[in-house]
């Protein structure tokens, strides 16, 4: 199989789906310092999306170490997919509340789980596709200098964010 063809990439996608499940129990199962920097502390939208960057960024570690033999060019494969990782908790944010515009009330607690599902999937097929494409293409130095910066400044947000919230709708807790 490889990582172009749309049978890999509907795979990923759910193995992505387990990763991400993963993770936004792993602080709950083992709460300690490192896991909550790297998992979900509540069930803010934010750490939905620390989540998932976190996920991607496991995904492609996962991905190099299998396929890193049939990788032609390295250079593409990070940048198309940090650049994926970077784009993830965005994507993932208007699928998932694009089923707000379908549906703007609260949903049955089973719905808005399966709607979560569906919707963390969808970002990762999505994005996987776009990778296929960004893969073709060389990325300037000024385009790695961005994707760069900006997987650093998530990383630092996404870590300060997890011992601090300032106060913020997307950072608040929903259930409190």
């Amino acid at each position: 199989m490889k990582l172009e063809e749309n049978k890999y990439i509907y795979i990923r996608s759910l193995i992505f789906l387990v990763i991400f499940i993963i993770l936004h129990y792993t602080y709950d199962w083992f709460p300690n310092i490192v896991f909550q920097i790297f998992s979900g502390t509540n069930e803010s939208v934010f750490q939905h999306m620390k989540i998932g960057f976190y996920a991607y960024i496991i995904l492609i570690l996962l991905e190099y170490g299998i396929f890193r033999k049939d990788i032609s060019n390295r250079g593409n494969f990070f940048f198309s997919r940090i650049f994926s990782a970077v784009l993830y908790s965005w994507v993932m944010f208007l699928f998932f509340f694009f089923s707000r515009v379908v549906y703007p009330n609260e949903f049955h607690f089973v719905v808005e789980i399966l709607v979560a599902q569906i919707a963390t999937y969808v970002s990762v097929l999505v994005l996987g596709f776009i990778e296929v494409e960004l893969n073709k293409i060389e990325f300037s130095k000024r385009m790695k200098v961005i994707t760069i910066v900006l997987l650093v400044l998530l990383i630092i947000e996404f870590t300060a964010f997890s011992f601090y919230l300032p106060w913020h709708d997307l950072l608040a807790d929903p259930y409190i």
